[in-house]
């Protein structure tokens, strides 16, 4: 099983790719792709596309540093399945809200955002697939992934591995061209071959604000909107100056520390693998990279998940709990800011070896010097990589298992 995973230098911003490779069967999946930088993005994206069809997109949340180029994917290349928190209205209204309020709010975003399903099926994609989250109080029951079984997705395409969601479908819903379903916190993607189970899983977890912000939002719209709060409606307020500016105003209220809703993705095994071999750093592949032993190849994505809060930390490391220990990359919450960071976040990780921050050129001074601080105190200089703009800052990880 040879497995390749790239964090890709696209700036401020985000596009990671992973490929899974079993013989001459090939499982491909993304997480995010999108960026301010979108010159240093339009070449990354080339580059993931010109590799062949994508099985999983996974969408974090959609600012637009994170989504922006996903029409270009599209475009580049096939897209089987997108995966993607669900939004009610309110979350609906917020993510509006906060790119009006930074001035990254365009007619095309806002069209995808209203209904990304309609979007994406559009453009090629078969099934959007969305994730239902969880509150900031919630209690999670004991969280265990259903064994792999083989009973992948059948294919005529046997050069595509078969994957399988480990929880049921708890909605579904056919339209033109597509396939539409919602996932219940703990469904997880398991990947299988000949119809044999792979240790190999892709566990999305999305957790949404506290319900008591959540109602102070809903407070000040209606105060200015009404009580017709729908999706259709607040686009419509988005499309003219001065509802941006109202909602820029409700933003800005309650929202300066982006506490909103953001899926994290875990890449990797269940069980702690036999690593065969396994090269390391993305800059010196062209020149052959050194052979490392290290003892666990996971990676965990956080997107701009809001993780200064203790609360909402220990809620993400009690869901992981049982793969904490496989985690080896972790890619830092929002760019490295120091408003979604805990110092317990690194500790939390005890076979952890790097920190991944993904920033470019910006206003809001990503990477925090304390962020980093953190990261070198628990695990040295060499813990840290910055993946910036700059083409030979990616950070990669080749590993045979």
């Amino acid at each position: 099983m040879d497995v390749t995973m790239i964090q890709h230098p696209v700036g401020q911003g985000g596009l990671f790719s992973g490929q899974l490779q079993v013989g001459d069967s090939v499982l491909r999946w993304v997480y995010d792709c999108g960026s301010n930088q979108q010159d240093r993005l339009n070449e990354e994206i080339l580059a993931v596309a010109a590799q062949g069809t994508i099985d999983l997109l996974f969408l974090s949340h959609l600012d637009s540093d994170h989504v922006s180029g996903v029409d270009r994917l599209l475009a580049a290349t096939t897209v089987a399945e997108v995966v993607l928190p669900y939004l009610s209205a309110t979350e609906f209204a917020l993510i509006v809200a906060q790119n009006a309020a930074t001035g990254a709010l365009s007619g095309t975003f806002l069209e995808f955002v209203t209904d990304p399903a309609k979007w994406l099926i559009a453009r090629g994609v078969s099934t959007v697939s969305f994730i239902h989250s969880v509150e900031e109080n919630q209690q999670l029951a004991e969280w265990q992934l259903l064994e792999s079984d083989g009973e992948g997705l059948s294919r005529e395409d046997t050069s595509r591995l078969n994957v399988r969601w480990t929880q049921p479908v708890s909605k579904q819903r056919s339209v033109k061209h597509g396939t539409v379903q919602h996932f219940p916190t703990g469904a997880a993607v398991g990947v299988a071959a000949n119809g044999q189970g792979l240790d190999w899983l892709l566990v999305p977890y999305a957790h949404k604000p506290s319900e008591r912000r959540m109602q102070r939002f809903v407070n000040e719209l209606k105060a200015v909107f009404g009580r017709a709060l729908t999706r259709q409606a607040i686009a419509r307020h988005a499309r003219n100056e001065q509802g941006r500016a109202v909602l820029r105003e409700c933003y800005d209220r309650l929202w300066l520390d982006h506490n909103k809703v953001s899926m994290s993705l875990y890449a990797g095994p269940q069980a702690s693998p036999r690593i065969i071999s396994q090269q390391q750093s993305y800059s010196h592949w062209r020149v052959g990279a050194p052979a490392l032993s290290r003892a666990e190849v996971g990676w965990l994505m956080t997107g701009d998940a809001h993780l200064a809060a203790g609360r909402r930390l220990f809620a993400l490391l009690n869901y992981y709990h049982h793969l904490r220990d496989r985690v080896s990359v972790l890619v830092l919450p929002h760019h490295g800011s120091e408003l979604s960071f805990h110092p317990a976040l690194v500790p939390g990780f005890s076979n952890l070896s790097t920190c991944i921050v993904a920033a470019g050129r910006n206003q809001y001074g990503h990477p925090h010097s304390h962020v980093y601080e953190q990261v070198r105190t628990y695990l040295g200089v060499q813990g840290w990589h910055h993946v910036s703009e700059c083409p030979s800052s990616g950070f990669g990880v080749r590993a045979v298992l």
